[in-house]
């Protein structure tokens, strides 16, 4: 996985559209959910993810799970907390990435690099970004992750499963 520290470096049209929404939105900080309108970001949905935001511990609760990202995970973990799951890469640092783009109130955005079983690899590039739901404090963040030509590899993938 690896971060990128300037928004030129996003390859995705997917990942772009939504840095370019979240910019436009932002004002002088970041923008507010009521900003968020479906009918903006169509094409972006299925790529989607909306988490809400617990402190004290800080926990990341999925609210919406695109049906990309669900088909990619093989899990549809809408209702579910980040530490609940269990990536196929356990070495992706999911809530390092919530973290840091919660203390800087900014988006985080970067690539991702898949092990699957058969020994081949895919590549994702995603992005998270915060938002505040009427006040100032971060309440939750919008995500997104293109695939690309996902669909002809799925069949290779192993599930991301829920820890019990």
């Amino acid at each position: 996985m690896s971060r990128y520290t300037n928004p030129a470096q996003i390859r995705s049209e997917l990942v772009r559209a939504l840095f370019d929404w979240w910019n436009a939105h932002r004002g002088d900080d970041i923008p507010d959910r009521a900003d968020l309108d479906p009918n903006d970001l169509k094409k972006l949905l299925p790529n989607l993810l909306i988490s809400d935001v617990e402190q004290d511990p800080l926990r990341i609760r999925y609210r919406l799970v695109g049906t990309k990202v669900a088909e990619a995970t093989g899990l549809n973990f809408t209702g579910m907390y980040l530490d609940q799951l269990m990536p196929v890469d356990p070495e992706e640092p999911w809530m390092n990435d919530y973290r840091s783009a919660f203390a800087t109130r900014q988006p985080i955005y970067g690539i991702s690099t898949v092990l699957m079983p058969v020994g081949a690899t895919y590549v994702y590039e995603f992005g998270i970004f915060p938002l505040r739901n009427g006040g100032s404090s971060i309440a939750q963040f919008l995500g997104i992750e293109d695939y690309f030509d996902f669909a002809r590899l799925q069949h290779d993938l192993e599930p991301w499963k829920v820890k019990r």
